[in-house]
């Protein structure tokens, strides 16, 4: 126990120096700096006590980050995991689940920038790890990927769900054979589950081994009979074998399971289309725009298809739809001016486009535009080639 005076000396020696008693101040070009902290043995360096409150302030944010999370209030769970990780850059966990919202919402870099974090400071969190060879794979990253999830499995040999993440790993690579020895592993390692029978059942597929697929399919849906994805997996399957349809009974159930999922409404579409039916796959197109009113990649192939077949009415419908949806969408927009041309209604289609143009932002947007008008101009007999020359010159003193 230090005595009096060395208290005393300490805290002297903490004091700012004065010129005396009387003297001012001294003044300087900033404000006043606080006085210096008071120092007593026994008690932390101000640095350490500032490293205490980030540590803490970071998990308070991990912890509002938690409550939004459950909340399904993805943006502020993200932000409230950022500002954890800015504060405490070890703090475990925060990068693992800012990774998983990141993935929820399709931006696959920015989740594998997340569990890269996570890995680096935290490598025996075996679900980041996992995450992160699985996203590596989808980015095309193959033998990284491998690398980490053969190293998690060495680990991990009794883990089932690392030897699934292998397996899509290896298939990513196009090594089937390898896939499929890892997902044969992944299905005999507890807990059963319908994902590992259905990536098993693809691995299959693509090797040809279409009875024993199907088996493993069948596995899935006794499991989980709500699974989407195996539906698809399966009609994928009988399409391949030319039973058509049965493949549209099974695509059908997709999309009843799951009204979201894109791959539904895409077989139900190639399969009418194989079969000749354009009427009923029209119908699919509206239900999958209905569903995804601003996929214009979708509504554009809809057009062109009906377009294609003479159907031009249909097309013409779906296309005004796109901009009733979307009154400022440039996509939109230059969507109907093609359908409207390829009707007939070259004006009227030559309209579409111009204000496809004013709405666009991008250049490369705006040069699209200009390319398609330049192309109907093109295409266009003579006798309507005034029509485009006048459009010209209100263009340009438009933009003027």
């Amino acid at each position: 126990m230090p005595n009096r005076s060395t208290i005393v000396v300490l805290i002297m020696l903490a004091l700012p120096a004065t010129a005396g008693a009387d003297s001012p101040p001294a003044r300087g070009d900033s404000a006043e700096s606080p006085p210096a902290p008071l120092l007593v043995p026994g008690r932390p360096a101000p640095a350490d006590t500032l490293r205490k409150s980030a540590v803490a302030r970071a998990r308070e944010q991990y912890g509002v980050g938690r409550v939004f999370e459950r909340q399904r209030m993805r943006a502020p769970a993200i932000a409230a995991y950022r500002n954890a990780v800015r504060l405490d850059p070890t703090i475990a966990d925060a990068n693992y689940r800012m990774g998983m919202l990141f993935l929820g919402i399709d931006q696959l870099q920015e989740a594998v920038r997340c569990f890269r974090a996570e890995v680096h400071q935290h490598p025996a969190n075996a679900p980041a790890v996992r995450e992160l060879g699985l996203g590596l794979a989808r980015l095309g990253e193959t033998e990284r990927a491998i690398a980490l999830l053969e190293s998690l499995t060495r680990r991990r040999p009794n883990d089932g769900d690392s030897w699934q993440a292998l397996g899509f790993a290896y298939l990513a690579a196009k090594r089937p054979r390898d896939a499929e020895i890892a997902l044969r592993r992944a299905v005999m390692l507890a807990p059963p589950r319908a994902d590992k029978h259905r990536d098993l059942g693809a691995v299959l597929a693509a090797r040809e081994k279409q009875k024993e697929a199907r088996e493993q399919y069948r596995r899935a849906l006794a499991l989980d009979p709500k699974s989407a994805t195996t539906w698809v997996n399966l009609a994928n399957l009988d399409r391949r074998t030319g039973n058509l349809e049965r493949a549209l009974g099974n695509y059908r159930e997709a999309e009843r399971q799951d009204s979201t999922l894109g791959l539904a409404f895409e077989g139900q579409v190639q399969t009418l289309r194989d079969l000749g039916r354009a009427d009923e796959a029209a119908a699919v197109y509206r239900r999958w725009l209905e569903d995804q009113p601003a996929d214009h990649a979708v509504r554009l192939e809809a057009v062109r298809f009906l377009d294609s077949i003479g159907r031009k009415d249909i097309a013409l419908e779906i296309a005004r739809d796109g901009v009733r949806r979307g009154e400022r969408s440039g996509d939109a927009h230059l969507i109907l001016g093609m359908a409207l041309a390829s009707s007939g209604s070259t004006r009227a289609g030559l309209g579409e486009m111009r204000k496809a143009e004013a709405f666009y932002g991008a250049p490369a947007e705006k040069a699209r535009a200009r390319q398609l008008i330049a192309a109907l101009r093109a295409a266009v007999p003579d006798s309507l080639q005034p029509l485009f020359e006048a459009d010209s010159t209100e263009h340009a003193e438009a933009v003027r």
